[in-house]
């Protein structure tokens, strides 16, 4: 059976040799952004702040590319400390505080690196100088596509990179909704973009990718999704992914996609991986940083009015986190109860179990769960 195979990427940005917060230096090895790049809580809660403190995104998309900024917002009304902000009708950049502060413009191919379009990129990238990440997201249209289309897109791309250094520009594959030949030709054009981001250091968000691989929570492991096309094994959405809620896909496929967007927006603004790498035995590495115990943290520290207290539990559990006073007396009980496995963020808000707010003075928060305890001191600073 022949079998047509990609460069190998180990994950997300394993590869990168030097994280920098410079944007649009030029990298000494590809940052690769795909399903090995989902894990929210193995990236520090610092990182996170930055990116939303540096990174200014210009995010020019069609319908598919909206899966992105759709899971960013499902992950904020979970936890509103992965806040982030596009105006519905695009044409600005939002300036919000302790928000990740996004440009996004629905575009037409051509309204971005294609013919004219590019005049129109520049135009943007000029007249808001901020912008320091730049990118266009496909729909469908590397399903018909050919190699020098594809070609010219880079060359696009390139000739971007040249005008505005101080941008990274993401490139983008193509959605693995469809199949059949409409499906093999888009794997392959797909296989092109994706050899050349290899090739030449540059910053890819692997959308296919992201598609066909699904998370199994019941075996633990990752699943790949793909169809034979005269001979050739082909990637495609996988069933689990497959929905028509929110943009043509599933609420959890979106998800996906914004969790693997903070990763990028967190290593291009300076933070190093160390979790998430593949172990190369080809079906992915656990969506999870390994096991260290309960890695019990929290941030801002010092605080106010609030902080977010995070742990990982090994496996479903009983658990119990409580905050307690200098002199050891119990303030508050955050958690008292049954927990899934992994990994866990609740807030503090600064208030007692009756509901006032507490002075200003060091604290401990302290977690409890089957046989290990963890405490850490905090600061609230009124």
């Amino acid at each position: 059976m022949k079998k047509i195979t990609a460069v190998s990427i180990s994950i997300c940005l394993a590869l990168m040799l030097v994280a920098s917060s410079a944007f649009g230096v030029t990298r000494g090895a590809p940052l690769v952004i795909d399903h090995h790049c989902t894990v929210l809580a193995a990236i520090p809660l610092d990182a996170i702040q930055t990116a939303k403190d540096v990174c200014k995104w210009h995010f020019v998309r069609l319908s598919h590319g909206r899966q992105l900024t759709e899971g960013m917002s499902i992950i904020e009304a979970v936890d509103p400390f992965y806040a982030a902000i596009w105006p519905d009708a695009g044409g600005s950049l939002p300036y919000v505080l302790n928000t990740l502060c996004i440009y996004s413009s629905p575009y037409a191919p051509d309204g971005y690196w294609s013919g004219s379009g590019i005049d129109i990129t520049r135009s943007v990238l000029t007249g808001t100088p901020a912008l320091n990440i730049s990118a266009f997201s496909w729909c469908t249209e590397l399903n018909t596509a050919s190699a020098s289309y594809v070609q010219n897109y880079l060359a696009a791309m390139q000739t971007l990179e040249s005008e505005f250094p101080n941008v990274a520009f993401v490139y983008f594959t193509g959605s693995a909704q469809d199949s059949a030949g409409y499906g093999y030709n888009r794997y392959l054009r797909n296989i092109q973009i994706r050899d050349f981001c290899v090739a030449n250091n540059k910053v890819l968000y692997d959308f296919e990718d992201l598609d066909s691989w699904w998370y199994n929570p019941a075996t633990l492991q990752w699943e790949h999704s793909t169809y034979e096309y005269n001979g050739v094994t082909v990637p495609v959405e996988h069933p689990n992914l497959v929905g028509d809620y929110a943009e043509h896909t599933s609420y959890e496929s979106c998800e996906q996609k914004g969790r693997a967007a903070w990763w990028m927006m967190s290593m291009l603004s300076g933070w190093t991986a160390t979790t998430g790498v593949d172990d190369g035995s080809g079906d992915g590495a656990s969506p999870e940083a390994p096991y260290k115990g309960l890695e019990l943290s929290c941030y801002p520290n010092p605080f106010n009015p609030s902080t977010t207290i995070t742990f990982t539990l090994a496996m479903p559990t009983n658990a119990r986190l409580a905050i307690y006073g200098a002199s050891g007396a119990l303030v508050r009980t955050l958690i008292d109860g049954n927990l899934n496995g992994g990994a866990q963020r609740v807030q503090w808000d600064g208030l007692n179990d009756s509901g006032a707010a507490v002075a200003s003075g060091v604290y401990f928060y302290r977690v409890s769960a089957d046989r290990e305890t963890s405490t850490k001191k905090l600061l609230l600073l009124r």
